[in-house]
């Protein structure tokens, strides 16, 4: 029997994140979970704990789990930062903040984890971008931090094919869980109205379309970002 492919999944402290990874799981995945914190309740992974902000103590931990684990064969970029504050009062702090974990990290794990993949003759990337990467939102930092992910997923898609190296995104709507959670009430209830499905994604929704992406069944695609938003 072959050994088990390894998968690293960022911002398993959060239920999303947890559910990617425990759909992994299901799927035959070693998985390995790598947050700021760890998860409130322990799944059956391992977890490396590293700040997202700090780009040298990321690469280290990288490095420590191709050490420890094994080379990653499947790269999810799920950990995000948001913050809601308004454009007005978005402090360089902030915007900083955002970009360093929603783009520089995304970046720099890409980068990185494709090393490993292109030495061991490929892997797949999957992203989580959003739906505010794709027409803005109230929340600028945000939304142009998610168009960066957009647009980083279709080049690299197509400068390490050649690598047998996939890389797609996901760009869900609300989720009922995490960010989905913080809104405030009217924010949330304009998005419900103006959804179709007129209701959240579930975090699970989400996780099935990750394993989708992680799976042979998507062998034909790279560099796509996959609308999963309740209809808008």
């Amino acid at each position: 029997m072959s050994a088990k492919k390894i998968a690293l999944v960022t911002g398993t402290g959060g239920e999303l994140g947890a559910a990617i990874a425990a759909r992994l799981d299901s799927e035959g995945y070693s998985v390995v979970g790598l947050d700021l914190r760890a998860p409130a309740t322990a799944g059956n992974y391992r977890h490396y704990s590293c700040d997202l902000t700090d780009i040298p103590a990321l690469g280290a931990t990288l490095e420590q789990i191709r050490r420890e684990v094994g080379p990653i064969q499947l790269l999810v970029n799920n950990a995000a930062y948001y913050n809601p504050v308004s454009f007005w009062e978005l402090t360089p702090e902030q915007i900083q903040r955002t970009l360093a974990v929603n783009v520089t990290a995304v970046m720099y794990a890409c980068q990185q984890v494709a090393k490993q993949m292109r030495d061991a003759g490929g892997g797949v990337i999957v992203n989580m971008a959003s739906i505010a990467g794709r027409g803005g939102t109230s929340q600028i930092d945000y939304g142009a931090s998610k168009a960066g992910v957009i647009n980083l997923t279709g080049t690299l898609g197509r400068l390490l094919a050649e690598h047998n190296i996939r890389v797609n995104a996901i760009a869900p709507a609300l989720i009922d869980a995490g960010m989905g959670k913080v809104l405030p009430p009217a924010v949330k209830e304009k998005y419900l109205q103006t959804t179709p499905l007129k209701r959240a994604a579930q975090p699970s929704e989400i996780a099935n379309v990750v394993a989708f992406l992680a799976s042979e069944q998507s062998s034909y695609m790279t560099g796509a970002t996959v609308d999963v938003n309740g209809g808008l």
